[in-house]
C-alpha cells in the first residue's frame, strides 16, 4: 500500500477550499455562517465537524483523511500526545457566549489557498469572531509551547 502524497494533499484541500470562497465568499469570515473565521494574524478558528466534512467535500476526501492530513503536517494545532485537534472553546457569536467544537487552523494554510488558487492579493482580515475569556485555560493547554491566538483573539 503506498504512502500518502501530503503535499499533493494539502494542494487539494487548499484549491477545494480557494474554489468554493471564490464562488461563495461566506464560507469564510462570516461568524455563525463560516467554516472558518480569522481570529488573529496566525490562526482561523474552525467549528467542527463542519470544517473538515466541507473541505472533504471540496477536495473529493474522507472527512477523516482531512483530519490526517491537517494534523500531519502541522496545519491545525494540536495536543500531545494523541494529536487531537478538536476542542471545546466559547466564542462570542451575536452577543452571547456560545460553546462550540473548534480547531485552530494555521492562518498561513487558509491565506495560501486563496492567494495561490483564488487570486487573493493578501490573506483576508480578521472576523468578527472572538474567543471567551473563560476559555483561556482550554487554550493554554493546547497551545502549550506554541504560540497562542494574541490579544484581538478575545474578548
Amino acid at each position: 500500500m503506498p504512502l500518502p502524497d501530503y503535499q499533493e494533499l494539502v494542494f487539494r484541500l487548499q484549491r477545494g477550499l480557494a474554489l468554493t470562497w471564490s464562488q461563495f465568499p461566506d464560507v469564510l469570515n462570516l461568524p455563525g455562517r463560516s467554516v472558518a473565521c480569522k481570529i488573529d494574524a496566525h490562526y482561523y478558528l474552525a467549528p467542527q465537524p463542519l470544517f473538515d466534512q466541507s473541505l472533504a467535500r471540496w477536495a473529493a476526501l474522507r472527512p477523516e483523511t482531512v483530519a490526517q492530513v491537517l494534523v500531519k503536517t502541522g496545519n491545525v494545532i494540536t495536543s500531545p500526545p494523541e494529536r487531537e485537534h478538536v476542542v471545546e472553546v466559547s466564542v462570542w457569536l451575536e452577543g452571547r457566549v456560545r460553546p462550540m467544537a473548534a480547531s485552530f487552523v494555521d492562518a498561513e494554510f487558509v491565506d495560501r489557498a486563496l492567494k495561490v488558487y483564488a487570486g487573493q492579493p493578501s490573506g483576508l482580515s480578521l472576523s468578527d469572531l472572538r474567543l471567551a475569556q473563560e476559555s483561556a485555560a482550554v487554550v493554554e493547554k493546547l497551545f502549550a509551547n506554541k504560540t497562542p491566538p494574541g490579544k484581538l483573539a478575545w474578548k
